[in-house]
């Protein structure tokens, strides 16, 4: 089978580890050049096209760093076709009222910067760019983005925002920039905490015998529905859609 991103540049932020890391992987090994935004420099991990790949370290609450991104990928690859909003934190499912007012302000101002403004700022900087091309703008939603008690207040607002984001875009943007959304449940990646509560990695998720599908996915296994919303194979039908990859988590509910 030929590569499905043969020729394309995509540029994916939140690179540096988990999702992010994985789409730009399973990317490069379809054929697409790569740039990664990330907050540390970023490998994907295979080095047998590293020339179709670039790395920016840079914060993606900057409007600049986000510009910086798509001008490299612009003058090293020719354009962009591809836009990728990744990069994330979460909550750990940090009940609501244990929060004091000045807790709340820096958690919802780290949290939302990350998760909605980041998304927002890389797609704005990428936009022209992908109207040229005729691409596409992905982001990372979650199972949290239509249900609640995945996350805590925080987290599930933010991706109800990046599914309501999807949409509005996929309206606004259309004909030129198809927008969609990958929505995983559960993946096993150490997804980072809130760094303003003392937070580091995620909190444990569920066992594979609590989830309808007995197991658990890997971020190679979520990253692959990233490849057929990129490809030509979507290109005529595919915008507005938010994909859920949650192997029936919300058919049970989160666990108690």
């Amino acid at each position: 089978m030929s590569p499905q991103l043969q020729g394309k540049t995509a540029l994916v932020t939140g690179a540096a580890s988990g999702i992010g890391q994985a789409v730009a992987a399973r990317f490069l090994s379809e054929g697409a050049n790569v740039v990664a935004l990330d907050r540390i420099e970023s490998n994907p991990g295979c080095d047998f096209q590293a020339r179709a790949y670039a790395s920016v370290v840079g914060d993606v609450r900057s409007a600049g760093d986000n510009q910086r991104a798509v001008d490299l990928a612009v003058s090293r690859f020719g354009g962009l076709d591809v836009f990728v909003g990744n990069a994330g934190l979460y909550d750990n499912r940090r009940a609501f009222r244990s929060f004091s007012a000045p807790e709340l302000e820096a958690a919802f101002d780290e949290l939302f910067g990350i998760n909605v403004k980041g998304y927002l700022l890389g797609a704005l900087a990428a936009a022209g760019a992908l109207a040229k091309a005729r691409g596409c703008i992905l982001f990372t939603s979650s199972i949290s983005g239509s249900r609640a008690g995945f996350g805590g207040a925080l987290y599930v607002a933010a991706k109800h925002a990046v599914d309501g984001l999807t949409r509005q875009l996929a309206l606004e943007l259309a004909p030129d920039i198809r927008v969609n959304a990958v929505a995983p449940g559960y993946v096993p990646t150490g997804l980072r905490g809130l760094g303003s509560l003392g937070q580091t990695e995620s909190s444990p998720g569920p066992a594979p015998s609590q989830t309808p599908l007995q197991m658990l996915p890997s971020a190679d296994d979520i990253a692959a529905a990233y490849v057929f919303l990129a490809s030509d194979a979507c290109a005529r039908t595919a915008t507005g859609t938010v994909l859920a990859l949650d192997g029936g988590a919300a058919l049970r509910g989160p666990r108690t």
